[in-house]
């Protein structure tokens, strides 16, 4: 990857990337592009106008680069990359026709409703003809209606501009890390995933030197996706899942309230109703946590939409598990935020459940995504909650307002003493705070007995309210307020 001005392998005048993004991103006005990034024929960069590029932009450029080896594809294409972003790609090629480059453009999602083929005007074409006239193998001048393209027969390795001798040497910028994305799943904190393995590490001596009167810039080196990683995400994103929910049991007498947990469940043919633990274990351990909170997120409300007897008249309320990905993921209350926009549900229909394992080893972050939240109007569930001291610093985070008690405090509830103590501790701190409290694994009526006399709220019990299919919702006769 590039930043500033390279030479070429021939004698021709110095290489501007930098120039061409800005004449693409003048050709798109009054559309914004948000990112321009130039590639070549492989899908390698060339060049980057921000600093990162994310696992889904990078699989974008791959699944581009491929679709358009085919001369008979259209020459511009759009992927979604969620969040209401899209990724616009089109194709550069050279006087015999064949493809020499290609150019990711990241826009509004919105402005695309009409085809990314309207976005290739002259003025396009243009800046895309001087863009292909700076790579390898240019033989004539590009012709403004090469549109239809040929697999490019140039090797891979040829396709890197050289520099020629005794020439100054420009500055490079390197590509840091790609930027995590999220799965209901409970787990350690995940590694965050690695800058996409087509870009290889700049050799150091191959690394050049700022020009005369410019400014330096340091960036992070180089690094790689695995095969691995990049198989995983691709499977995070086609893999079919089905959402389940649980309801947390009143234990007041007459109580009407509806407080779901949301429960991730596979819906392939050979595990139809499994939880895919595999799948989450895998995907918060390499960072790609967030991808499957997203998928979760974006089902969940979409089922919502198309289902508004469900919420329009009893208040319910759905959470839905963190994984510490998401909270790593700066764009992930973004993405939160535009879908509760765009689906206009009330305030409270939505909550967010992180254990309190997790927030405690990541205290600043859930500080900071809990004022988020609470921003928006969602509530937040503490799960695990235990005894320890570090624990009840938790409860003034804001928005906070389910309790869920850790296992080991109401195992030993009916016999030993120090438990009944702590479990109304707990649920008098709560009520103070105007909190509830919540149960977990009770099985039976004498523990929800004992629950009740202890001043819990809620129980979260398989046999009380097994997990059931969220469609099955869209069933039940509407609650009375």
């Amino acid at each position: 990857m590039e930043q500033g001005k390279t030479l070429s392998v021939s004698d021709s005048p110095l290489i501007d990337f930098d120039s061409v993004c800005q004449k693409l991103r003048a050709a798109l006005e009054p559309v914004r592009a948000h990112a321009v990034s130039l590639h070549d024929q492989a899908g390698d960069v060339l060049w980057l106008s921000e600093g990162s590029m994310g696992p889904d932009e990078h699989n974008a450029v791959r699944e581009a680069a491929e679709a358009f080896a085919d001369p008979n594809a259209a020459p511009i294409l759009s992927i979604d990359l969620g969040d209401m972003r899209s990724a616009v790609m089109v194709r550069a090629i050279n006087s015999r026709r064949a493809m020499v480059g290609l150019v990711m453009l990241i826009m509004d999602t919105r402005n695309l409703t009409k085809g990314a083929s309207r976005l290739m005007t002259p003025k396009l074409q243009k800046a895309l003809m001087e863009f292909a006239g700076m790579r390898p193998d240019r033989t004539a001048n590009i012709s403004t209606s090469g549109l239809h393209l040929a697999p490019d027969p140039m090797p891979a390795q040829q396709a890197a501009p050289a520099t020629a001798p005794g020439a100054s040497k420009p500055a490079a910028r390197a590509l840091p890390a790609a930027t995590p994305r999220a799965a209901p799943a409970k787990t350690p904190t995940a590694a965050k995933p690695q800058a996409p393995a087509r870009m290889p590490p700049t050799p150091p001596a191959a690394q050049p030197a700022a020009p005369a009167g410019a400014t330096a810039r340091t960036a992070p080196a180089q690094s790689e996706v695995s095969p691995q990683i990049d198989r995983l995400h691709a499977a995070l994103r086609k893999s079919p899942i089905a959402l389940h929910v649980q309801r947390l049991m009143p234990l007041t007498k007459g109580s009407q309230t509806k407080r779901y947990e949301v429960l991730l469940r596979s819906s392939a043919d050979n595990a139809p109703n499994s939880a895919p633990q595999a799948m989450l274990k895998a995907a918060v351990e390499n960072g790609l946590g967030s991808m499957i909170d997203r998928r979760v997120i974006s089902e969940l409300i979409g089922w919502l939409v198309r289902h508004p007897e469900t919420w329009a008249d009893n208040g319910i309320m759905f959470s839905v598990n963190l994984t510490s990905t998401a909270l790593h993921d700066e764009h992930f209350i973004k993405f939160i935020e535009l879908c509760l926009l765009k689906s206009a549900l009330p305030k409270g229909t939505i909550a967010f459940e992180v254990d309190a394992p997790t927030a405690l080893t990541l205290a600043e972050k859930i500080a900071e995504v809990a004022a988020a939240l609470h921003r928006l109007g969602c509530p937040l569930v503490l799960d695990d909650f235990s005894l320890r001291t570090e624990c009840f610093a938790l409860l003034r985070l804001p928005g906070v307002r389910y309790v869920k008690l850790a296992s080991e405090i109401t195992a030993k509830m009916r016999t030993d003493k120090i438990s009944q103590a702590a479990i109304t501790g707990v649920v008098q701190m709560a009520h103070v705070l105007g909190m509830h409290t919540v149960a977990k694994r009770t099985e039976t009526a004498a523990e929800q007995e004992w629950l009740t006399a202890l001043g819990v709220d809620f129980v979260q019990s398989n046999s009380l309210s097994p997990p059931v299919s969220i469609d099955s919702l869209s069933k039940l006769p509407p609650v009375k307020s």
